[in-house]
C-alpha cells in the first residue's frame, strides 16, 4: 500500500471476479475501492455510467446524490444510481468506506479516485491545472465531473439550467 501524507486519502483497489452476466450488462468489471479519509473531506461533484454502492465501514458520511442527502454510519449502505451527480462528506474524525461499481476499466476508475483525492484533500481546486488533470483522468474513466469539492448536486442543476 502506498503511504500518503496525513489527511490525504489512500485508495485501495480490490478487483473482484467478474462474471459473464456483468460483462454482458455493463461491458465492464466489478470494482471495489476502500478509502480512509479525514473529517470534512469532500470529493468533487461527479457522476458515473453505472450505479455505485457506498458502504461505510467506520465513522460516518453524508452522501449528496441528486436531490437526496443521506447520512450513513458504520454498517450502512447507499446506492447512487447511474448518471446522478453526487459527492460525499466525511462527518467523523476517521472515516472508512467502500465504493463498489461496474466500470469499463478498474485501473482508470482507481486513477480518478487518486487524482480527485489529493485535490479534494486541500478543500478545493488549487489551480486551473488541478481542474484540467482531474477532468482528463475522469473523462478517461468515463466519469463526468461537474464541480469542485464542496459543490452540491443542486448547484450543478442550477448552473445547467441557466
Amino acid at each position: 500500500m502506498t503511504a500518503y501524507p496525513a489527511g490525504v486519502p489512500c485508495w485501495k483497489l480490490c478487483l473482484m471476479n467478474e462474471t459473464q452476466a456483468f460483462e454482458r450488462q455493463a461491458e465492464g468489471r466489478l470494482a471495489s475501492v476502500e478509502s480512509s479519509v479525514a473529517e470534512g473531506f469532500m470529493a468533487p461533484l461527479h457522476a458515473h455510467e453505472a450505479d455505485e454502492a457506498v458502504q461505510v465501514l467506520e465513522g460516518a458520511i453524508t452522501v449528496y446524490a441528486g436531490e437526496e442527502s443521506v447520512q450513513l454510519e458504520a454498517g450502512e449502505t447507499f446506492v447512487v444510481e447511474r448518471g446522478v451527480a453526487h459527492t460525499y462528506r466525511a462527518d467523523s474524525p476517521q472515516t472508512r468506506f467502500v465504493f463498489t461499481t461496474l466500470t469499463r476499466s478498474a485501473s482508470r476508475y482507481e486513477s480518478f479516485l487518486r487524482a480527485a483525492g489529493p485535490v479534494a484533500g486541500d478543500a478545493g481546486w488549487s489551480a486551473d491545472e488541478d481542474v484540467a488533470v482531474v477532468a482528463a483522468v475522469a473523462a478517461a474513466a468515463r466519469i463526468t465531473v461537474f464541480g469542485p469539492p464542496g459543490m452540491l448536486p443542486q448547484a450543478a442543476e442550477t448552473a445547467r439550467a441557466a
